[in-house]
């Protein structure tokens, strides 16, 4: 089984190499003058920004998983969350 810090480690990875190299193509497309330089500095920092969101993404589902919700609090919310779909008109 594959221990949770690599889980979170392979996450950052996957969403760096995914979305990091959507950005870059898409900000190369958009601006196809841009020096490679300045291109490779700026796909760097996406690559690095997205590989802590990832990360990050990674540690909110753990503490999603040992944090529950109890019935009471479920039960409020979707109370509220439907008294203001009536008072929108919705339902």
């Amino acid at each position: 089984m594959i221990d949770k810090k690599t889980i979170g480690t392979l996450l950052g990875v996957c969403y760096a190499a995914v979305f990091g190299a959507i950005v870059t193509v898409g900000i190369h497309g958009y601006w196809p003058d841009m020096s490679v330089g300045v291109l490779l500095l700026s796909s760097a920092a996406l690559f690095v920004g997205f590989y802590f969101t990832g990360r990050w993404i990674a540690v909110r589902n753990e503490q999603n998983k040992k944090l529950t919700t109890s019935v009471k609090e479920l039960r409020r919310r979707s109370k509220e969350f439907y008294d203001w779909l009536d008072s929108q008109g919705h339902r």
